[in-house]
This record gives structure tokens, C-alpha cells and sequence, in this order.
């Protein structure tokens, strides 16, 4: 009934479109997949775009896997090798699986693994969504081996809870789930030593460590990472799970602590670490790897490190050698938010870090590695590297062409035109790049008639989160506006609404909820708050009959995921105001591709972003109907020049890996066939 009634809607919406005497199908958007996915995913043939096409099976098969069994068995075959699929909920897979394990006995076990190995600790914790299915020994198994951590965690103490993971662990006659029994049940141990320990559970299982010499290592931490590393190094990328886990909470632990005390990090902490660990923890750690933090772990002790070996760099060019370019990628990313690509460049070689530009459409996400290398192109003047990767671009091209992959041909083809103006283009590089030439343009400017409607008025919608950062910048955006006399401000309880008026009639209004500091022992009733406080924001505006164009992130960069799901194709502006924000860019641009992009490669700080956004609301009230990015941007450093953090804060049009990715949806939007 609920999809006849939206099919019914989604018509008389169309009005005139419609021809006269014949009833057209409803436009296939996201909204219609998510209120009928059958009627989408059935209809997805209709969309000749290849990025939309792909956007709706995602949306409509989520859909239909919470509230449609039958649907999402039928389409499970068509979405199983999707990179997406391991992103869908473990709880709705699980019910697939047991409601269609008998027909799909294949495509069902490898769902809820895809899913469940995508948060295993989740997978651990919630043993009985799966208890019915007939792998599920097998399946807990997996999910073990690939978080013992988290297994151990789970395991230790007396708690109810506690003693029936270790009655599992027992049940599932697994060597590497009786040695983390043993770790729970060892007298003496901190819980996280115990679950440091429990990541060589592998080791301890197969005779190559026993269980003391485990919880001796646990206990170094610089040992510890080293060992790990190793093993790291040594297992295919398909059975690395829990030394990529134990490596990644490692860094972001020892990156936060050197943000708290880059001294004594530098000087104590990390002074033991190998050349290859630093690197490991730079690049593992990334989101916690502030530039300052890169810089001075980079400056101090892992270039000087590389330097003093003979040749230099060899420990590291023979990890990367041995381990298939391991997280090279991100640490180009690194290096480049904190300026230290030429550098770094030095150490591995043109021929190093020219591998980067090869294989882009195999990887988990092939935009994202796309945009670095368009960003490692912007960042360096190496005659040799620019060479190195003009060649692979050439061939991968060719490659893509070959193959029919059209969306690896667009890619190839825009980097082949983002080389065309390097002194390595040759004519091979030109033939390939000309083409896709008028696609890189970079949105200089930002016409008004974007963001405020036919009344003059503009929608904005603030996202705060639920801890200390989340505080001191909601206070700090409010201190922005309260003294200024053209704005107003109404304290809604959950939100604020805030009103500003231009001499010429524009008015902008702010929604921007109002943030709880959840750390505090007295506000754990509030967890997840700052999303209930959304939804209220959501309620009003639709109440309304109003829709943000401008969107702005405030906060930690493990809560930009969060802001990205509120994005819509109707945005016009989205600022991203926390650290390495321009990372999420081609987020951003996937789902509105007409969207402009504010982001900093390095620090977001409040005394950069309160004061810029306020001048730009100001520009948008009081300024003439288009806004030229330049312009604004002078003014901008003028004032905020002298804080350093500014230097890393890009406009629209000056950010390379948003010119690219706008580039790449328009020549995916082309009809031109020789594209």
C-alpha cells in the first residue's frame, strides 16, 4: 500500500511532464529506492548514467534487505561482489541468511561473512544473530581469527558475558580460540595487555611463541609494533586481518598521544621505533596523524632514520618491496598534508612512488586513490616521477580500454589530461588527455542563485557531535554571531536558529544543533544525542517546507561519516571543517556532483573556521549575486594568514582533487561515445 501510495505521488509530482494520455514511470531517484526498491532495483536499466545506476542498486538493495526478503534474495546474486556489500547492516544479513540459506547456500554465507568481517567485534558480541545458520561454527571462527583482540576482550573477567564467550571459544575447537581462552584465564594480566597479547594468538596456536614470550611482547610497545609489523609483512592481504586491526589501534593510540606531547613522543615514546614502524605508524594512523604530528615524527626520526642507512631508504624500499606497496598510498597522503612529499620522494625514488598511478580501478575505492594521485601530481615538480607515472597512465588507459571498463578509461583519461601541461607529455599522453581537457575546470566561481531561493533566502544545517571538541566549537561558533546586530538568535532547546539579514533583503538561516560533552561520567545518558538532536532539526525544517544548501562539518574526522550521510544531491556548499576534511571530498561529490567543496588537507581549528564562515555568511548577505573564490580567498589569508593553519585550507577551485572528481562525473555524464 505504502508503495502504490509513493508511485501515486511521485506521478501527480510530475505534473507537466507527463504526456498527455499516457502515465510515464516515476524518475528514479534515491528517495523513490528507499520507499520502493523492488519498483528501482527492477527498473535500474532505465538509467543510463553508470555512477547513478550503481547509486540506486546500492540505496534500493539496502532497502529491500530490511524490509524485503524476498526482494533482496532475488538481487543478492547481482550485488554479492560489490565492495559495498561488506558495508551493509550485520544484523539484516543475518536474517537473510537464515531466511534463504536453503536456496542460497553460497550467497548467504558469503553475505554474512562480507558483513560480518567488516565489524568483527560486533560479530563477536552478537553470536546469536547467527546461531541458526548452518556455518556458523565456521563463521565465528573467521570472526576470531580476524579480531582475537576483541575476542580477548570479550573473554576476560567473571562476568556472565565473559564465561559464555569463553564457552564459545571452547565449543569452537579452533587452536587460535583456545589460546586466547588461556590469556583470559592468566592471573596477573591487564586487560590491555591480555588483548595486545591476544593479537600473536596465531603465533601461540601454531608453536612459534608461547604464551609467556606473547605477554612479554604485549608489554613493549615498541617490540610489540615491531612484531606485528613483521607479521604484517609476511601474510597476503586476505589473511591480515588482525595485524592491519592491531596496527591501526596501535598508531591512532600512539598519534593521539603525540598530539597530546610531540616532545615527549619524539624524544621518548617513538625514539626506539624502527624507520619502517614509524612509517607504518604514520600511514595506519593517518587519521590521527595531524600535520604537526607527520611533521615532526617524520623531521626527527624517520628521515633521519632512512638517511643513516646504507643505501638510503633501504629498509623501507625493501618493506614495500616485500609487502606490495603496504599503505604507501596513505602516507603519500601524509606527506602531502604536511608538506613533506618532496621529501619523501627523495627516500623512495620516482620509481617508488611512480607504482601508485598503476591499478586504480582494482582498488576498495578507486576515486578516492584517483584523487591522491591527482593531488601527488599538483604537489610535485619531479621531471622523473612525473615520467614514471605519465608511462603507467598510458598503459593503464590502454589497459582499461581493452577491457571495456569505461569508468577506469575516464580515469586514466582525465590523469593522462592533468599530465598534458607536465614536461612529461608526449604524444601518446596528449592524444589520450586532449579529449578530456575541457573536463578539468575548476569551479572559480559560486553564483548566489545556487543557495538562496526566489524569496532570497538561504538554508544552512551546522552538525556538532557529543564530546569536549564538539563543545568548544559550538561555543565558539555562537560567540561568531551573538554581537552582530544583523543577526538573531533563537535557543530552541535542542537547536539554535539563527537568522542574518543583507541590506538588499538576503537572509541566511543557520539550524545547527546544540552538542552534549557524552565523555562526561554525567552525561552518559546522552550518547548519541547530537543525532537524536538532528532529527529534530529535520522535523522542524520539513515542517517548514525549507532544505538546506549549504552543509557544515564541525568536529573530529571519525564523525565526517555521520555528516556525509545527511548530504543530498540538492547541496550546494558543503564546508568540512575538521582535520584532513579533503580527504572526504569525493564523498561529497559522489552523491551531489555540482557540489563545491571547502576542506583542509591538515588541521581544522576553530580560530580558522568560526572566523571564515562567518565572513562568508557575511560575503553571501551583503556581496554581489556571484562569489569569486579568489577574491574571497585573499581576504581570507590577509586575516587568518598569520595562524599557519590556513596555508592548508582549500578553495573550491583550488583543490585538485575536487577539479578531478567534478571531472570525472561530468565525462561520465557525457554522451559522447568516444569517451
Amino acid at each position: 500500500m505504502v508503495r502504490t501510495m509513493w508511485r501515486i505521488l511521485a506521478l501527480l509530482m510530475m505534473g507537466p511532464a507527463l504526456g498527455s494520455g499516457h502515465a510515464q514511470e516515476p524518475a528514479l531517484t534515491a528517495k523513490l529506492a528507499e520507499a520502493d526498491p523492488e519498483f528501482a532495483l527492477s527498473h535500474l536499466s532505465t538509467l543510463s548514467n553508470e555512477i547513478e545506476r550503481e547509486r540506486i542498486l546500492r540505496v534500493a538493495f539496502t532497502a529491500a534487505l530490511t524490509e524485503d526478503f524476498d526482494v533482496a534474495a532475488h538481487y543478492l546474486p547481482m550485488v554479492l561482489d560489490r565492495a559495498w556489500v561488506a558495508e551493509l547492516n550485520f544484523h539484516d544479513a543475518c536474517e537473510l541468511a537464515i531466511e534463504m540459506e536453503d536456496d542460497l547456500p553460497d550467497a548467504t554465507r558469503k553475505l554474512v561473512l562480507s558483513t560480518g568481517l567488516r565489524n568483527p567485534a560486533l560479530a563477536l558480541r552478537e553470536r546469536e544473530w547467527y546461531k541458526p545458520l548452518s556455518f556458523r561454527r565456521d563463521a565465528f571462527v573467521r570472526f576470531v581469527t580476524a579480531a582475537p583482540d576483541e575476542a580477548e576482550r570479550l573473554a576476560t573477567g567473571d562476568s556472565k558475558p565473559a564465561r559464555a564467550m569463553r564457552e564459545a571459544l571452547t565449543a569452537a575447537e579452533s587452536p587460535v580460540a583456545d589460546a586466547i581462552v588461556r590469556l583470559a584465564e592468566a592471573p596477573g594480566l591487564n586487560l590491555p595487555t591480555r588483548a595486545r597479547a591476544a593479537t600473536l594468538a596465531g603465533q601461540i596456536a601454531g608453536g612459534r611463541l608461547s604464551l609467556d614470550a606473547a605477554v612479554r611482547l604485549a608489554g613493549n610497545t615498541a617490540r610489540f609494533f615491531a612484531t606485528i609489523a613483521d607479521l604484517r609483512v609476511q601474510q597476503p592481504a586476505r589473511e591480515s586481518e588482525a595485524y592491519d586491526r592491531a596496527l591501526e589501534e596501535a598508531s591512532l593510540n600512539l598519534c593521539q598521544e603525540a598530539q597530546e606531547s610531540i616532545g615527549r613522543a619524539v624524544s621518548a615514546d617513538l625514539a626506539g621505533f624502527r624507520a619502517t614502524d614509524l612509517y607504518l605508524m604514520l600511514a595506519y594512523g593517518r587519521s590521527e596523524a595531524t600535520p604537526p604530528v607527520f611533521e615532526a615524527v617524520f623531521d626527527r626520526l624517520l628521515l633521519p632514520k632512512l638517511r643513516a642507512e646504507s643505501p638510503r631508504g633501504k629498509s623501507l624500499l625493501e618493506l614495500l618491496r616485500r609487502s606490495g606497496d603496504l599503505e604507501l598510498r596513505d602516507f603519500a597522503a601524509g606527506a602531502i598534508g604536511a608538506h613533506r612529499f618532496d621529501e619523501f620522494l627523495q627516500v623512495v625514488g620516482p620509481e617508488g612512488l611512480g607504482k601508485l598511478a598503476g591499478s586504480i580501478p582494482e582498488a576498495g575505492d578507486p576515486l578516492k586513490e584517483a584523487i591522491r594521485l591527482a593531488q601527488i601530481l599538483d604537489a610535485t615538480g619531479s621531471r622523473e616521477l612525473l615520467r614514471q607515472m605519465a608511462a603507467i597512465v598510458v598503459a593503464e588507459y590502454r589497459r582499461c580500454l581493452a577491457a571495456r571498463h569505461r569508468s577506469g578509461r575516464i580515469l586514466y583519461g582525465l590523469l593522462a589530461a592533468r599530465l598534458i601541461e607536465s614536461p612529461a607529455a608526449e604524444g601518446a599522453l596528449r592524444e589520450i588527455g586532449e579529449p578530456y581537457l575541457p573536463f578539468l575546470t575548476s569551479s572559480a566561481e559560486l553564483p548566489l542563485s545556487d543557495l538562496f531561493d526566489a524569496a532570497g533566502q538561504s538554508v544552512q544545517r551546522y552538525f556538532f557531535y557529543d564530546d569536549d571538541d564538539g563543545v568548544a566549537s559550538f561555543e565558539s561558533f555562537r560567540r561568531s554571531y551573538v554581537s552582530d546586530p544583523a543577526w538573531t538568535i533563537e535557543d530552541r532547546g535542542a537547536y539554535l536558529d539563527l537568522s542574518g539579514r543583507g541590506s538588499d533583503g538576503r537572509r541566511i538561516e543557520i539550524f545547527a544543533n546544540v552538542p552534549v560533552n557524552a565523555h562526561l561520567p554525567q552525561n552518559r545518558a546522552f550518547e548519541n544525542e547530537a543525532q537524536r538532536r538532528q532529527q529534530t532539526i529535520a522535523e522542524a525544517m520539513a515542517e517548514r517546507g525549507v532544505a538546506p544548501k549549504v552543509l557544515v562539518h564541525r568536529g573530529h574526522a571519525f564523525w565526517v561519516e555521520r555528516t556525509l550521510s545527511y548530504i543530498s544531491k540538492s547541496d550546494r556548499l558543503v564546508i568540512l571543517g575538521s582535520c584532513g576534511g579533503s580527504d572526504e571530498v569525493h564523498k561529497v561529490l559522489e552523491i551531489s556532483h555540482d557540489a563545491q567543496v571547502i576542506a583542509t588537507r591538515g588541521v581544522g581549528a576553530t580560530e580558522v573556521n568560526d572566523p571564515m564562515l562567518k565572513a562568508l555568511n557575511d560575503r553571501l548577505l551583503n556581496g554581489g549575486p556571484v562569489l569569486e573564490w579568489s577574491a574571497f580567498w585573499q581576504t581570507q589569508k590577509a586575516a587568518l594568514g598569520h595562524t599557519g593553519l590556513f596555508r592548508d585550507y582549500m578553495a573550491p577551485d583550488q583543490d585538485p582533487g575536487s577539479v578531478f572528481l567534478r571531472g570525472y562525473y561530468r565525462a561520465m555524464d557525457s554522451p559522447d561515445p568516444k569517451l
